[in-house]
């Protein structure tokens, strides 16, 4: 009984496409005298807001209640957003990287719930803040992850650097420090409870903050054989309480489940379950079957998990350049598979939806059920022509 509570519990598919988003996003975009085509190149979601970063340096910021969107400028730079991460706070705080290894910070204030009397309104209205974090990173940045107040942001880079920034947004200061040097692209950190979970091509690592040091363990006792894009990420209840789990991808379609200190207590197979899943989610236009889709792919072996996301507490999402899988780590199930995309750019998981950004100007949501009414009705725009 427990894998079909589970399948149904983690069944996905798309309800409608993210039309009017792209609608507001123009295809082109003029720089000096040049005109560029404007491509979409990462994404992260909250349930309030979607950021969209793009190869122009511009973060697109879309209000998920109202249906309108806002540009985010990096400052002085056109180079491509590479990765873009939210955090929910007291405001809004948004993490953009760039191919030029520079990290922009969007300090985007909370508008007041309406019911606040005028009076107890603040006189000035509060702006978008901006921190440039530079100089640090030398190459490009391949992942961020905020601390949950919103007041440390981790970056990784091509060359395997993790920089820490601490954000005092009083005094509005950065100060930013190098934690750990990996010498290999970092694909995957995730922070918790002073603890930061790092997967690079080479290893998976803890950083773990004592005082004014970073200690860091590798994560399990054996190498890998090559380098490999896996991801590793923790998964945690605050409803329940009760220990965090380290989930780390392992080549041949493998997990390792580890606690806290990262001692490994077991390996989960999955090979056999990606070949017969519970369910395969249908999407609104999916790719040609043996038309460069993922649909023509076949067979497990050179399939690998990368970066991992925790979805509807329980579950795994993850994906290679073609395939997204949700994975059921209680019952060794793979849920959903998603094999008719196109080609998977930028992945994000927000509590028990998905988006998935499968080409310049495709994306996607994922979700047990649609988008509640108020938010459908607010961002319905007529029809392109």
């Amino acid at each position: 009984m427990e894998v079909s509570s589970g399948a149904e519990e983690g069944f996905v598919r798309e309800w409608t496409p993210c039309s009017h988003i792209l609608n507001l996003i123009p295809p082109r975009i003029q720089t000096g005298i040049f005109s560029n085509e404007l491509c979409l190149t990462c994404v992260d979601a909250v349930s309030e807001y979607i950021a969209l970063g793009t190869n122009v340096g511009l973060v697109y910021w879309y209000d998920r209640k109202k249906g309108n969107i806002q540009r985010l400028r990096c400052e002085a730079s056109s180079s491509p957003i590479t990765f873009v991460k939210i955090v929910n706070t007291v405001d809004y705080m948004v993490g953009a990287g760039n191919a030029a290894g520079q990290v922009t910070v969007f300090q985007i204030p909370k508008e007041h719930p309406e019911n606040i009397p005028d009076t107890l309104k603040p006189k000035v209205e509060r702006k978008v803040e901006r921190y440039t974090i530079g100089d640090l990173h030398k190459s490009k940045i391949t992942a961020i992850e905020w601390s949950k107040n919103g007041m440390r942001l981790f970056s990784g880079d091509k060359n395997g650097v993790i920089i820490m920034t601490e954000i005092d947004f009083y005094m509005h200061l950065c100060k930013s420090m190098e934690i750990v040097n990996e010498e290999y692209e970092i694909v995957q950190m995730s922070y918790h409870q002073n603890t930061l979970l790092v997967s690079s091509l080479y290893r998976t690592i803890l950083c773990e903050r004592r005082d004014a040091r970073w200690l860091v363990s590798q994560l399990g006792k054996k190498e890998r054989k090559s380098l490999c894009r896996l991801g590793a990420v923790f998964q945690h209840s605050y409803a329940r309480g009760g220990a965090a789990a380290a989930y780390c991808a392992r080549p041949g379609l493998r997990l390792w489940r580890a606690d806290a200190r990262g001692d490994v207590q077991h390996t989960l197979l999955f090979k056999e379950a990606i070949s017969n899943p519970l369910t395969v989610a249908e999407l609104l236009n999916p790719a040609q079957r043996g038309a460069g889709g993922a649909a023509e792919g076949g067979g497990g072996a050179e399939h690998n998990f990368g970066p991992l996301h925790v979805f509807r507490e329980h579950f795994l999402v993850t994906h290679d350049e073609r395939l997204l899988y949700v994975l059921d780590p209680r019952s060794l199930t793979a849920v959903a598979v998603v094999d008719d995309l196109r080609r998977i750019i930028s992945v994000s998981v927000n509590k028990d939806e998905i988006f998935v950004l499968e080409g310049p100007r495709s994306l996607l949501r994922l979700a047990h059920a649609p988008e509640p009414a108020a938010l459908a009705q607010a961002t319905t725009v007529p029809p392109r022509r």
